[in-house]
């Protein structure tokens, strides 16, 4: 079969207005000869479809759009009618939610099965809270499993952990989410210590489990500089509020929802960039965000939190501080770090400079298209 006759269909319940590794994936793909196609889901501000340098993206409507049990049950019957019609030979499956409409779809369709697992689902915080949820999305899991193909993770361990869980898995890889050398930011265009903004940004979902009100917290003892937030969420009321309760108006700003390019030129006026998972859950103990990495594609130091895959990589790369999360006195002594010294802060610039030659898509995309390759794609 021919290059061009091919055709892979990505699937995720996200609306897919800024998923990154989706698009790198996607483009990839695209830029090898194969005709791809991302199946997500439509909200009221996204159009059914759209096409953008031969990537085309279909949005499916839902009635119970913003959650709840419905919502799966609906999307998932509107992805199974879809996937049946396109036959795609490869279907690259995104999140656990849109597991059983793929799995479904691939033992009609023939079409092979790849699980791109950018979370470990079984660790996932919110069936700490929701068991029951829990247990039935774990038990459609554990029961469609054995219909993948090939698993994709962000990084070796949740490899492990995987494997451990589903050792009869046929084939796995780690792709790291990493951003993309060609459309990050130049070498030559990065800013220096003076050339920055005295600030320190937090670009992401406003949730538990990121240790955004002890971060708040920690800008009473910061004296120079100020906080920006990107972003939104659940938590963004009570943060705005606890803002305003501590008397901090005039040191943490929200700057509000942002598209990419924004995301990236704010990160790059930044001194330092914030990325706090808190070990509340196996999934967070063992993440490693595409956040971590954006900010070292700008060349911007991170302050983190010490969990392993941080520890991992920036033992590879010293590209910033990594911080206990026991109470607001560390996360202030590292944010003090990279707004005042500047001879620290260089060494960690460097680094990052450094860095990004490895952690960039370029180096990750190869494998792949190994994996296409193993799946049979010419």
């Amino acid at each position: 079969m021919k290059n061009s006759e091919i055709h892979i269909l990505h699937t995720t319940i996200s609306p897919c207005d800024n998923e990154r590794r989706i698009f790198n994936e996607a483009f990839t793909a695209i830029s090898h000869g194969y005709q791809v196609e991302i199946v997500a889901l439509k909200t009221p501000d996204l159009p059914e479809e759209s096409e953008t340098d031969q990537l085309k993206i279909i949005r499916l409507s839902v009635k119970h759009w913003e959650g709840g049990p419905l919502k799966f049950l609906s999307f998932n019957w509107k992805l199974f009618r879809y996937l049946l019609k396109k036959k795609s030979a490869i279907i690259h499956v995104h999140d656990l939610w849109v597991l059983p409409a793929s799995a479904a779809a691939s033992l009609f369709t023939g079409g092979r099965l790849i699980y791109d697992a950018h979370e470990y689902f079984a660790g996932l915080e919110i069936f700490n809270i929701k068991k029951w949820s829990g247990r039935i999305w774990i038990l459609a899991e554990r029961m469609l499993i054995g219909k993948v193909d090939s698993l994709i993770t962000i990084n070796r361990f949740h490899q492990k952990l995987f494997l451990k869980l589903y050792p009869d898995i046929p084939d796995s890889a780690v792709i790291m989410n990493v951003p993309s050398l060609q459309h990050g930011p130049k070498t030559e265009n990065m800013r220096s210590f003076d050339e920055r903004d005295n600030c320190l940004l937090y670009q992401g979902i406003f949730k538990e489990g990121r240790s955004l009100p002890v971060l708040i917290r920690s800008m009473h003892l910061v004296w120079e500089g100020r906080l920006d937030l990107i972003g939104f969420g659940d938590l963004e009321k009570r943060l705005r509020e606890m803002v305003a309760e501590e008397g901090l108006e005039n040191k943490i700003y929200f700057r509000g929802r942002a598209g990419w390019q924004t995301i990236l030129e704010e990160t790059q006026r930044a001194r330092a960039g914030l990325v706090l998972f808190e070990p509340t859950s196996v999934n967070y103990t063992f993440a490693s965000p595409n956040k971590f990495f954006e900010y070292v594609m700008a060349g911007t130091p991170v302050i983190a939190s010490d969990i392993p895959a941080f520890r991992e990589l920036n033992s590879i790369f010293e590209v910033g501080i990594l911080v206990r999360l026991d109470g607001p006195e560390a996360i202030s002594r590292a944010m003090k770090v990279m707004l005042t010294d500047r001879e620290s802060w260089q060494k960690f610039h460097e680094n990052c400079l450094d860095a990004r030659k490895v952690w960039n898509w370029e180096k990750q995309e190869d494998m792949l298209m190994d994996i296409y390759r193993k799946l049979g794609l010419i």
